[in-house]
């Protein structure tokens, strides 16, 4: 069976695509992996959020990543694999989207495969993806998504299409907020082109416009109600809060330009040496083209002028490569064609070697950034923190393992979320977000701290709390494969809040 399979194998086929993006997903969880099953870095944040459904968590962030991340662990639990799957599931869908989108502009699976593959050489695909995102991975996702729809409206302008417009539109900006700006460029690129404008004026991009708010609508009415926490977010986000007007507007300039140079990168310069000649002038005069491939050769221009408009307007300082990823994702299939204009069948066959160069070696790079403990890695090395020996202490003392806990700060929050998935788990750095309900009332509530973690010494509103007698103290021995057992130790502290103190009534009260 093996060896037909081997036989039948067509990696340039929706097929293939999927299979190897399966196969690239799984050795990158299992490269997590190698690292235990903490949380860490927005991971823990989100598994706070996944207690209860609700129109929005994050004020800077809507709300389908946890959505999906909250339907996941109804089968996996609070933990590690539902984040794998997750993100390795988006993953797929990503390289499913891409693949159909590049075979409506190509007219070739092969070239549509290639596309998918060549995405590894953009190192907010490549790389990073696999690091830290979250909501990222969705909004990548959905970029994939609303482009090819996009590109299915264009070719076929049928109400079933402008259906299929609207709704990714609608799912998009539940994504990310940052969906946006792909449909602005989408748009504004298109205005610029006879063609696409009657599309884009047709009346049934109504019917379009009126799915995609219905389905964003629920969670806008929620930024309404929370206007002045999503403000104050957003607003730290984007550094409009750092320094005077004209300096945030020199460094979002500066950082801009450094954006869109850096997305495309390393992908722009092997593709030059490989296929050499490809991004000359001439040779883009000599290649046909047709609608869509002038909306995809003018649509980077327009990003980039798009976002210095915005860095100017609203005086915008953070711009990072991972913010434009939906503006510039468009422009990476104009240097597909580009390349394929320029191909040889020996160039394709020294490209796919250097795809599976550079997938071992990211594989490669990434093991040594997660598994090895220590400078020049990593410095916090959040992975390997003992937190299971929170949960020891938690039994050894007796203590309710279906109580109310309040952890200091998100990191041991999200991870006593993961070691107690029967608790009800607050941060007290996320006030915001309140899982608790009528049937938490009168329930034990415990507060976790660690001043270590915090980096301050615990505030003085919890002082009469955790100097308390009855606080269990938890002195965590940290170990690794590579290092002598107790290398590193972490202190918590686990103290009982009274249902007469204040605190309770603040914080382990719906």
């Amino acid at each position: 069976m093996l060896s037909r399979l081997k036989r039948d194998f067509e990696p340039f086929s929706l097929s293939g695509v999927l299979i190897i993006s399966l196969i690239f997903g799984l050795a990158n969880a299992l490269v997590r992996l190698t690292a235990g099953v903490n949380l860490a870095l927005d991971d823990t944040k989100q598994n706070v959020f996944t207690q209860k459904l609700a129109w929005g968590y994050l004020p800077d962030n809507p709300p389908l990543y946890e959505w999906t991340l909250t339907f996941v662990q109804q089968a996996t639990g609070p933990n590690l694999f539902s984040f794998l799957i997750v993100k390795y599931a988006l993953m797929t869908i990503t390289a499913l989207f891409l693949f159909l989108a590049g075979r409506r502009l190509f007219r070739s699976e092969k070239w549509a495969a290639l596309t998918v593959f060549s995405a590894i050489l953009l190192y907010q695909l490549g790389y990073n993806y696999h690091q830290a995102f979250t909501h990222s991975l969705m909004v990548i996702a959905a970029v994939a998504f609303s482009f090819w729809a996009f590109v299915r409206l264009i070719q076929q302008p049928d109400l079933t299409n402008y259906i299929l417009f609207g709704l990714s539109v609608g799912l998009g900006v539940l994504s990310k907020y940052n969906f946006t700006g792909f449909l602005a460029v989408m748009v504004l690129t298109g205005l610029l082109d006879r063609e696409i404008r009657r599309v884009l004026f047709d009346w049934r991009m109504l019917v379009a416009a009126g799915l995609a708010a219905s389905v964003a609508a629920p969670h806008f009415f929620w930024v309404r109600e929370n206007q002045d926490l999503f403000m104050s977010y957003v607003s730290n986000k984007l550094g409009q809060t750092d320094g005077g007007y004209v300096g945030r507007v020199g460094e979002g300039i500066g950082n801009s330009i450094v954006a869109v140079i850096s997305f495309y990168l390393p992908f722009v310069l092997i593709a030059a040496f490989t296929f050499r000649g490809a991004f000359m002038p001439a040779r883009m005069a000599q290649l046909p083209e047709d609608v869509l491939t002038r909306l995809l050769a003018r649509s980077s221009a327009v990003a980039f002028v798009l976002i210095l408009v915005g860095v100017v307007l609203f005086g915008i300082s953070n711009v990072t490569e991972r913010y434009v990823i939906p503006f510039f994702l468009p422009g990476f299939f104009w240097m597909m064609w580009l390349i394929k204009g320029g191909s040889t069948p020996e160039r394709v066959d020294r490209w796919m070697m250097v795809l599976s160069v550079a997938a071992f070696l990211l594989i490669l790079i990434r093991f040594i950034g997660v598994f090895y403990p220590g400078s020049p890695v990593c410095d916090d090395c959040q992975r390997w923190r003992p937190y299971a020996e929170i949960r020891k202490e938690i039994r050894a003392a007796g203590l309710d393992e279906q109580a109310i806990y309040l952890g200091y700060e998100e990191d041991t929050s999200g991870n006593l979320r993961r070691l107690l998935p029967n608790a009800a788990v607050r941060s007290i750095n996320l006030r915001f977000y309140n899982p608790l309900d009528e049937s938490h009332i009168g329930k034990p509530c415990y507060f976790v701290w660690s001043e270590e973690l915090l980096g301050q010494p615990v505030q003085p509103v919890f002082r009469h709390i955790t100097d308390q007698p009855e606080t269990v103290h938890v002195s965590a021995q940290w170990w690794h494969p590579l290092r002598m057992s107790g290398w590193r130790e972490t202190k918590w502290g686990i103290s009982p809040i009274a249902p007469s103190d204040r605190l309770y009534k603040n914080l382990c009260t719906p």
